[in-house]
């Protein structure tokens, strides 16, 4: 049996009432200035129009950004037997992708919800949606800081071993001298032994003794070279 159109007024009445109960400042008339930036004139609106903000978190720390959602609506002619016109708008941290992901479910919502008061059943839709989007970014950050994280403590811990440098043990030293002694060897082009070429003091002497004898000897040639 179709409803007498006093009966969908009470309806739609009642609705509000209940509405401003519950959200009370959350709930906002649309001004003429509103109404005309929406063009609801032209969409065959003719009675008053809401917004309500419908926050994902309501108890959220300052400075930061959680999603708020601006939901417009008002009642047509025969609501709740037919939809009621809905606009989404974003009032903080949704795109519009996501608007067109909201719109979609609430019009499933409302296909659902047809023949009843909806307008909180659709809010409380829009809400849950928002904080398990929330949730997945969440996800998301923790594991861009977890990654962050593990890149700092690998530069820490190489900054560490710049500063300490590669610690002396017996295997490093031998590891070094081989290789000093290599190098040595092939700028010499061959094997440095620290003992040879060293003499002994007899040997030293007569070296010595030798060496004396022949600066004598050159010294003799020089002295008759001299001389006619």
């Amino acid at each position: 049996m179709a409803r007498e159109a006093e009966e969908y007024e009470m309806e739609q009445e009642m609705e509000i009432e209940a509405l401003e109960a519950i959200l009370m400042d959350d709930l906002q008339e649309l001004t003429a200035d509103e109404r005309e930036e929406l063009r609801l004139d032209d969409a065959g609106i003719v009675g008053k129009c809401y917004r309500v903000k419908v926050e994902a978190d309501e108890d959220a720390e300052e400075n930061t950004f959680p999603p708020v959602l601006g939901l417009v609506f008002a009642h047509t002619e025969k609501y709740p037997d037919e939809p009621p016109f809905v606009h989404l708008e974003s009032l903080s941290s949704l795109t519009v992708g996501d608007l067109e992901a909201l719109t979609v479910l609430l019009k499933d919502k409302t296909e659902e919800c047809l023949g009843m008061s909806m307008v909180y059943e659709l809010c409380t839709e829009a809400k849950d949606w928002m904080q398990n989007k929330m949730g997945m970014n969440d996800v998301i950050e923790d594991e861009g800081a977890a990654k962050r994280r593990r890149e700092l403590e690998e530069e820490e811990k190489r900054a560490r071993e710049r500063a300490a440098g590669t610690p002396v043990t017996p295997e490093t030293f031998a590891a070094w001298k081989a290789d000093f002694d290599r190098e040595m060897e092939e700028k010499l082009g061959k094997k440095v032994d620290v003992n040879e070429g060293k003499l002994t003091g007899r040997k030293f002497f007569e070296t010595r003794d030798v060496q004396e004898v022949e600066e004598s000897s050159d010294e003799e040639e020089d002295v008759l070279d001299t001389f006619p």
